[in-house]
């Protein structure tokens, strides 16, 4: 029974450290970034990941704009295929104004 719960303890931490990399492919930023900007997405450019947002630069006729949106571990792990995380943007060069 010890040998189970060591290799059931193995599986489920590799399984984690896995999820840690996790990032959305570019074609689902460009669909989700489509929605949210009501606008077709020509490019999607200088994709980077820490290790819970995915930042990248899409670019419309519209212009360019600076995006990011949530992703990794927690996504995976909270998400369990019921939550799509959704991008926020903002437009190349725009300031960022508080509320």
């Amino acid at each position: 029974m010890h040998a189970l719960k060591l290799v059931l303890s193995a599986a489920l931490l590799a399984g984690v450290a896995g999820c840690q990399t996790i990032k959305p492919s570019e074609d689902t930023l460009k669909q989700r970034t489509e929605f949210i900007l009501n606008t077709k997405v020509s490019n999607v450019a200088d994709v980077r990941s820490d290790s819970t947002i995915t930042y990248y630069t899409a670019t419309t006729a519209k212009g360019r704009y600076e995006c990011q949106m949530p992703s990794g571990g927690i996504v995976a792990v909270a998400g369990m295929g019921l939550y799509e995380p959704t991008p926020s943007c903002m437009k190349e060069g725009q300031a960022v104004i508080l509320q």
